[in-house]
């Protein structure tokens, strides 16, 4: 499980699911530098980073723990666990969790984490490639707009896969 001050990004990895579909219909991710680059705008240098990559390949999953640590962050990847142990560890986030919004999984955890989890952040990525683009969401819910941010990231193609 995280530790405490453990902040956990979720790698979704829809490529290895979704291959054909993935550009149009929203799911490619941000490359490991833009992925590096949201969390240094937000966390301190020697942020402790959970990287939890489901079905990720080796070559990603290296790709995102060395930006990450390039950026300063302290990483611990989490991988070879089964989808619901997946699902489980992002459920236990408390210092932060990140995660895109086409992850149903980083979306619920972000909710049912409850007052423990001190903040989500739950991004959108449009880019030219994607047929219908996402907007950012406010949550009406004061408790919920406090905790669970919803940014959205404009780039080109080259910037996802």
């Amino acid at each position: 499980l995280p530790t405490e001050d453990e902040q956990v990004f979720h790698h979704r990895s829809f490529v290895t699911d979704l291959p054909r579909k993935i550009m149009w219909w929203g799911g490619a991710e941000l490359k490991p530098q833009q992925s590096a680059e949201m969390l240094s705008s937000a966390l301190p240098p020697e942020t402790r980073i959970a990287l939890v990559t489901g079905r990720a390949n080796r070559d990603r999953i290296v790709s995102y723990a060395n930006a990450f640590r390039n950026h300063s962050f302290r990483v611990r990847e989490i991988a070879g666990q089964s989808a619901i142990q997946d699902f489980c560890f992002l459920a236990h986030a408390r210092a932060g969790l990140w995660g895109m919004e086409r992850s149903t999984y980083a979306r619920w955890a972000s909710l049912i984490g409850g007052e423990l989890l001190k903040n989500a952040t739950i991004y959108g990525v449009n880019y030219p490639g994607r047929i219908k683009n996402v907007t950012s969401i406010v949550s009406t819910n004061e408790d919920l707009a406090g905790r669970i941010h919803y940014p959205v990231f404009n780039v080109t193609d080259a910037d996802v896969w």
